[in-house]
């Protein structure tokens, strides 16, 4: 399954606004047959524009909130500060690969 580069860049757009791939398919009106194959790209195809579309989309905005959290919780924010110390426990268990 190939897409024009403008359906990639309203893939990445609409991941970044954290829609899941099946809503997305019917979005940029992938056909009805093809949906799933797309949804199936978008999770595991690592070698795809699709696959690297989507995620890309959804990591700018986990980037953004994870910003957001990281910058309250210097702030002092009682309610950012936990979400940060988890974040830093993941960020250490992808360092560790577990």
């Amino acid at each position: 399954m190939e897409l024009t580069d403008e359906q990639l860049k309203q893939v990445e757009e609409m991941s970044a606004a954290l829609l899941p791939p099946a809503e997305i398919a019917i979005l940029i009106k992938i056909d009805f047959t093809n949906r799933k194959l797309f949804c199936e790209i978008c999770k595991t195809h690592e070698q795809s524009a699709i696959y690297d579309s989507y995620q890309r989309g959804k990591l700018t905005t986990k980037l953004e909130l994870r910003r957001t959290v990281v910058k309250l919780a210097k702030a002092g924010s009682p309610a950012a500060e936990p979400l940060a110390e988890k974040y830093i426990k993941e960020q250490i268990i992808g360092e560790n690969g577990k």
